[in-house]
């Protein structure tokens, strides 16, 4: 009862959010001072981040179903990875946030993408929130045997050795990043959630200089569609 009632009410939001973005581009067309246009574009910021926190209270409603599993499909990893730095391109340049990526080339493997782009999607735009103005984040793909790699390190606070344990679990933000960073606490959790659905790994650790390393390891081919009840 309670994932249906959270569920009909994202859902109900999702309408007038896309209404004030449709608007909000529309009025961008128009000839306006640079203090109404700078408005305009913290309009859209603000529904944009609402959206965002939608989206993720839905998709953790949706992988939390038993019904649940992941869609198989071959594709190439270092394609999502170039997809996902475009689409993230507005955000570091924002920030100034140098971006530098070492791909190797990779076989294809199977996966369900659209999960696989998430994951990438979440460690980068963490990458990119939590690196200072002018940092820079480095994201890394490597085959060994038959699995393949991603990397993804910033060069921000770290991660605090006591939170470090916590920090896959639903709901769950650096008490030193809660005023600093908007977020819903979920992208992690989904992020492994994701990962291991597909058999694979993800880790976490603080580099010895600064900053943080994301890894997730999958595997090139998939025994079979996986399901979870919980996790």
């Amino acid at each position: 009862l309670k994932n249906n009632f959270v569920s009909l009410i994202s859902h109900d939001l999702k309408t007038p959010i896309a209404k004030i973005q449709g608007v909000v581009e529309r009025l961008e067309q128009g000839h306006f001072s640079p203090e109404i246009r700078s408005d305009f574009d913290r309009l859209k910021s603000y529904s944009e981040e609402l959206n965002r926190y939608i989206q993720s209270i839905l998709k953790l409603l949706r992988v939390e179903s038993r019904e649940f599993q992941i869609q198989k499909e071959v594709g190439d990893i270092n394609e999502t990875i170039q997809d996902v730095l475009r689409q993230l391109q507005p955000l570091s340049e924002g920030k100034q946030i140098h971006i530098t990526t070492e791909l190797e080339p990779l076989f294809s493997i199977e996966a369900d993408f659209t999960l696989i782009h998430e994951v990438i999607l979440n460690l980068v735009e963490n990458a990119i929130k939590y690196s200072p103005a002018g940092g820079q984040v480095t994201v890394k793909s490597s085959e060994e045997d038959n699995w393949v790699s991603i990397e993804v390190i910033d060069n921000g606070p770290g991660i605090s050795p006591e939170e470090l344990p916590h920090i896959w679990r639903k709901f769950v933000r650096g008490k030193d990043q809660e005023m600093k960073t908007k977020g819903t606490g979920l992208g992690l959790y989904l992020v492994k959630y994701f990962v291991e659905l597909h058999g694979g790994q993800v880790t976490a650790e603080n580099l010895p200089s600064k900053g943080s390393r994301f890894k997730i390891s999958l595997p090139i081919e998939l025994e079979a569609p996986s399901t979870k009840d919980s996790i």
